[in-house]
């Protein structure tokens, strides 16, 4: 190995070792109201943490670098319709395993955000017939009917779980899609694909979020199915993009968008960047660096695939961003998302400082706070784990965000360890090693939680209440189960496996660095809005990290599949 090449690529893995132990710190150090607990201790859990990730992404990166690329096992010659039929058969499987968690957990699973949804297209929120895009349309519309159906019917139960089973082929479709198309396109070993399809099969984590009627575990199936499209358009330099390819492309892009509203922030700027490189390589002046490899077919035929993105931006970008706001919600008299659901850091960091340091608040910041969010019991609404008691006072539209504004700049200037201790606090769920992914195999803590109100007929009665206890149990048994448990635990997806995958894209072959940079974007957004949700523990709060546990194994798959620069002669 070349010695310069060992160097950087140990300062590599020091630094994302570093910026990965950085945050599990800080997050382990959030105490059970919301504060750091330092102590010399936490110096040498830092150093643990950072030996630890260093010593793996170091050993991982030397064996595939030695013997376990398998780009050999590349076979483009396969038909398409042998391909088609593997994943069929693959889907099949691993529904069936499936299958007696979404049994045992019958009908189904609820959260508020779905129950709100229902209430909004049957018209009984509230005695109110008014409708949000708080919650997509899709969703709302979706959710509802399966509602309406079920109680016409009589068999309100049945129809939520044949939703379950439609929601869990569909996932089952998008791991097996994933994941042979990793083993046919890029050449990913027979070995870690029967790994990755036995996890996905295996880990019952899988099937009971999809028991789940969620806006979240509905767009990370789809999202999985367009990250594999999107990394076979980088790969093959535009290849892949059929017609039927770009109209599946583009579909897929609007649906997941439609499913949740974070998808536009995340898809929409990934293809835009997709569209700037190929647009780049067309016109011969990133080819040559980032993809040497077949230089000489650029030219007209990357033009080709440049305008079949382009079309399939144009009409996402003009559909998400222009028909559907401002045309068909308004026409349906849906009132657009409060503006408080970008600001649920923000706003927690003022509530936090109200009830760290009030005395230090001076009378304008009092009237500019107070006309926003109501100073009169603030700091009693503040939780520190999550900021919907905080922003759910809030009266839009209003003036009240510019003063507000100023204050939240002038107190932080002050006193900037308390909005740092605030934002931690609040995301630490991601963070923590000791944090599992939170789960729960009934809807009952959604009465808890908020008082939700759950039809009797949505609920589990007669043998689904045994079968959801002997569930449970099996479960906990499972996550208390030494080194299995590894599995459950939130940051290995959050951060460990991510930050792994930068790493990778730092010391990839020439070759291969277009395509790890461009797949790098989506994952930098999914974790860019991970990172300011408004809770990170319990189901809430976990219901975040679905995408990014979903593409995990896809992307330990993508870095077994990269030609590295120590195999440069």
């Amino acid at each position: 190995m070349n010695k310069v090449f060992a160097r950087t690529q140990v300062m590599s893995a020091l630094i994302f070792s570093a910026i990965g132990a950085t945050v599990m710190t800080l997050c382990d150090a959030i105490d059970s109201n919301g504060y750091f607990q330092f102590s010399k201790k936490t110096v040498a859990h830092f150093i643990i943490l950072l030996g630890l990730l260093a010593t793996c992404y170091l050993a991982c990166a030397f064996l595939m670098q030695n013997s376990l690329t398998n780009n050999k096992a590349k076979d483009s010659s396969v038909h398409h319709r042998t391909i088609w039929k593997t994943i069929t058969i693959r889907s099949i499987i691993m529904l069936v395993c499936w299958l007696p968690w979404l049994i045992a957990l019958y009908p189904a699973n609820f959260l508020g955000d779905t129950l709100i949804s229902i209430g909004w297209f049957t018209r009984t929120l509230d005695g109110t017939p008014s409708l949000s895009d708080h919650n997509p349309l899709a969703t709302v519309v979706l959710f509802g009917s399966i509602a309406v159906l079920g109680k016409a019917i009589g068999q309100v139960g049945l129809a939520f779980f044949s939703f379950v089973l439609l929601e869990s082929a569909l996932c089952c479709f998008a791991f097996s899609f994933a994941i042979t198309r990793a083993q046919y396109r890029f050449g990913l070993a027979l070995w870690p694909t029967r790994i990755a399809l036995a996890f996905y099969a295996c880990c019952p984590m899988f099937p009971i979020w999809n028991t789940f009627l969620s806006k979240d575990v509905l767009f990370s199936p789809l999202f999985v199915i367009w990250f594999t499209l999107y990394a076979e358009i980088i790969h093959s330099r535009g290849a892949s993009l059929t017609r039927q390819t770009t109209i599946s492309f583009t579909a897929i892009t609007i649906f997941a968008c439609l499913s949740k509203q974070l998808g536009v922030y995340i898809l929409l700027p990934s293809i835009f960047a997709l569209l700037i490189w190929f647009f780049m390589i067309s016109h011969n002046k990133l080819g040559k660096r980032l993809s040497p490899e077949n230089n000489e077919n650029l030219g007209n035929e990357k033009n080709k695939y440049f305008k079949k993105i382009l079309v399939s931006f144009f009409i996402s970008a003009v559909f998400l961003l222009g028909i559907m706001p401002h045309f068909v919600l308004p026409a349906l008299q849906v009132k657009p998302t409060e503006h408080y659901e970008t600001l649920s850091v923000p706003l927690q960091q003022t509530a936090r400082y109200v009830h760290d340091y009030p005395h230090d608040v001076t009378p304008e910041e009092h009237k500019s706070i107070d006309k926003l969010l109501d100073y009169s019991d603030l700091a009693q609404r503040w939780k520190w784990y999550i900021a919907d008691p905080v922003k759910y006072r809030i009266q839009e539209p209003t003036d009240a965000y510019p003063n507000w504004m100023k204050a939240y700049i002038a107190q932080g200037l002050r006193h900037p360890d308390s909005y740092l201790q605030s934002y931690v606090a609040l995301e630490s769920g991601f963070g923590k090693t000791t944090e599992l992914i939170a789960q729960q195999l009934d809807s009952s803590f959604m009465t808890d939680y908020d008082g939700s109100n759950i039809p009797d007929a949505y609920i589990s009665k007669g043998w689904a209440v045994s079968s959801g206890d002997i569930a449970q149990r099996i479960y906990n048994r499972i996550v208390r189960t030494p080194i299995l448990n590894i599995a459950f635990k939130c940051a290995i997806y959050t951060l460990v496996i991510p930050l792994f995958f930068f790493f990778i894209a730092t010391i990839v072959d020439r070759s291969k660095l277009s395509f790890m940079l461009l797949i790098t974007i989506p994952v930098l957004l999914t974790e860019a809005g991970l990172w300011i949700s408004p809770i990170s523990i319990q189901v809430l709060g976990s219901r975040y990290t679905l995408p990014l546990i979903y593409i995990a194994p896809i992307l330990i798959g993508y870095t077994l599949c990269m030609k590295y620069k120590s195999e440069q002669k």
